[in-house]
């Protein structure tokens, strides 16, 4: 009864822990053939972020906005 109730703990505590849970994340990324996750690559990105999408958005629809002719009224 003990032990169970101390491996219930043990489990719980190791699941929790931060360096366990990036040793899994590790291992997962090297066995799937994915980048690291590093800050000098891009956090495990491998193309432009959702952000870098929504700048070029932005940009192309002020650009429309500010440079087209208005209409003759």
């Amino acid at each position: 009864m003990w032990f169970a109730a101390f491996e219930a703990w043990a489990v719980q505590k190791l699941v929790r822990s931060p360096l366990f849970n990036q040793a899994i994340h590790k291992v997962y990324r090297k066995v799937n053939g994915l980048p690291p996750i590093e800050p000098q690559n891009g956090g495990g990105r491998t193309g432009p972020s959702a952000l870098d999408h929504f700048k070029d958005e932005v940009k192309d629809q002020l650009k429309v906005m500010f440079w087209q002719q208005k209409p003759k009224k």
